[in-house]
């Protein structure tokens, strides 16, 4: 399982056994879970070269990989997870028995104490919902109403990934013609102008965005055919920060549209404070970034406690000429320091789902917020849902006050994920990663002159 959406799924048996760790699948990892608060618990995933004509298929033999073997048939997918013939499954099934909440205690009893854990399977979900037969039917109108649809869809989401079906939504294009005109209004336009694999279902929608909303959440500030419009959600000032950006991007200068012959242009440095998921992801999901800009390299740099496994040590990988990734586990204010300039026409900056505005957190990353906001380059931020960006907006104007202007509105993100993750901790809680986004850059002062009082 994807090790930045750990916190609210521990996904193997190790983790079962360890009684002192309690994690999860959403944003941020819990710690002392009965005295966290529940905003704290919701907190917490080359230019491609042309190939050669190769004769060995033709006149050589087969040299097939072998097929995967298939678990499930397409219309097998619900279980109930603690009867799962997958043992990932039941292994999450015993994560919520050991660290759920049943909602019918929780609305009754003050104590934690006194609140049971969910271990009756719902017949209509399949997951452990709550701690006893009774109290599913006392609950039972609440829980259909609200989660019991949408747990549903997630379990069978999960099955359809683990089915060991052939998952032709994942292989993706590689570099764009350029003769073809991507559109970023939304994941539809997108998926069709970039000629990706049809999306036969739903579910393929949600696989597939689950994927690339980090990157596409990127590309689509960026990106020329931009769903954000200046005068709606981008403002003035925003404007102005994009453009730069996009100078560089779209060079003018061009000596031909021949790809053997196109001219490379400044690096693009995209900085991610805080990374989490975004920092496991595979790098040909990142080369989707890359094929949508192919006169720009791209440096990623991944920056946060999280942005490493605990056994790895900092350091820079090159994809290809055009996509370089830096990891490094220290607070972003520290790394700042080794960064020698930065340049609002070269570089940018996104927080996903930061939680800036969350308990003890907000005082932690004042420094890095501080640090950015000099740089005067554009940082974007996403939320996993309304109340989520409300918070961390209220946060930034109340502590950066007059510090900074405002590059984007708070925004529905049209690249938002399309599959929700639950909090195992309590199933009444789902999110959709990267659900909003808005944008905020360091305060620039214009000189003007005065003639009257200059001599």
């Amino acid at each position: 399982m994807n090790r930045g959406l750990k916190q609210f799924i521990p996904t193997t048996r190790n983790l079962l056994r360890n009684q002192t760790r309690c994690t999860s699948t959403c944003m941020i990892s819990l710690k002392s879970l009965p005295k966290a608060p529940n905003a704290v618990q919701k907190r917490f995933l080359t230019q491609s070269v042309v190939r050669p004509i190769s004769f060995k298929g033709i006149f050589g033999g087969k040299n097939e990989e072998p097929e995967k073997k298939l678990v499930l048939e397409q219309d097998n997918l619900f279980h109930v997870l603690s009867n799962s013939p997958l043992p990932e499954m039941k292994d999450r099934a015993a994560i919520v028995n050991k660290y759920g909440l049943c909602p019918v205690c929780d609305t009754h009893h003050e104590e934690h104490e006194a609140k049971k854990k969910p271990t009756y399977d719902c017949p209509d979900c399949g997951y452990p919902t709550h701690c006893s037969e009774d109290h599913y039917h006392q609950g039972y109108q609440a829980h259909h109403a609200d989660n019991c649809a949408i747990l549903r869809e997630i379990n069978e989401d999960d099955h359809d990934l683990r089915s060991g079906r052939p998952m032709r939504e994942f292989e993706f294009p590689s570099a764009q013609g350029f003769d073809e005109a991507v559109n970023m209004a939304n994941w539809d336009v997108f998926f069709y102008t970039r000629s990706f694999p049809s999306m036969d279902s739903d579910r393929s929608m949600r696989h597939v965005s689950k994927l690339l909303t980090y990157p596409m959440s990127i590309a689509a500030v960026l990106h020329q055919s931009s769903p954000y419009k200046y005068g709606e959600q981008v403002t003035a000032e925003g404007m102005r920060s994009i453009a730069a950006l996009r100078t560089i991007l779209y060079p003018h200068n061009q000596v031909s549209n021949d790809a053997q012959t196109q001219i490379r242009t400044d690096t693009i440095n995209v900085y991610l404070v805080g990374a989490r998921a975004e920092a496991t992801l595979p790098s040909h999901i990142w080369l989707q970034l890359a094929y949508l800009f192919p006169a720009t390299p791209f440096h990623i740099h991944f920056i946060g406690p999280d942005a490493l496994a605990p056994n790895q040590e900092p350091h820079t990988k090159s994809v290809n000429e055009r996509l370089l990734f830096t990891y490094d586990n220290a607070m972003y204010h520290d790394y700042h320091e080794t960064i020698e300039k930065f340049d609002p026409f070269t570089d940018l900056f996104f927080m996903f789902s930061p939680g800036i505005g969350h308990g003890d957190a907000r005082e932690g990353w004042k420094t890095s917020i501080e640090k950015a906001l000099e740089t005067k380059c554009p940082i974007f931020v996403t939320g996993y849902d309304e109340a989520d960006m409300k918070n961390d907006i209220e946060a930034v104007e109340q502590d950066y006050d007059g510090e900074f202007d405002w590059v984007m509105k708070p925004s529905v993100n049209e690249f938002r994920s399309l599959k929700r993750d639950v909090n195992l901790m309590d199933l009444r809680q789902t999110i959709f990663a990267n659900y909003g986004i808005w944008a905020i850059r360091g305060k620039r002062y214009d000189v003007t002159h005065d003639a009257e009082n200059n001599e």
